[in-house]
């Protein structure tokens, strides 16, 4: 069992972690970061991979740039990570993998050209 002590600790590395995280993200993503509660749990996603979990108020769109570079970000700090996504519409999330939407981006890239 975790003293108070650990949790403190625990909750001080989180939100460093957290802090980083954002401070390392571009204006424009630090922005809307701000509009949305999200956080990272380690080891909870596919396979123990960080699981970044962000609540949007509206429909989530997989091609949706603030997401792209959310998911580079995350990459760049943590490696890859699996998103827990929650729309306005559901209570479920939509889990997806950094990877998965940032092939996905070469992919409609490469449709698009």
């Amino acid at each position: 069992m975790l003293t108070n002590h650990q949790l403190l600790q625990e909750l001080q590395q989180k939100r460093l972690q957290l802090q980083t995280f954002r401070q390392a993200s571009g204006m424009a993503l630090q922005s809307l970061l701000d509009q949305y509660d999200w956080g990272v749990i380690s080891g909870a996603g596919h396979n123990g991979l960080p699981l970044l979990t962000l609540r949007f108020d509206h429909r989530i769109a997989l091609d949706d740039p603030f997401l792209l570079n959310l998911a580079e970000q995350a990459e760049r700090t943590w490696g890859p990570v699996d998103f827990a996504l929650f729309s306005g519409e559901t209570q479920e999330p939509l889990r997806v993998l950094s990877q998965t939407l940032l092939d996905q981006r070469w992919r409609w890239r490469q449709s698009r050209s």
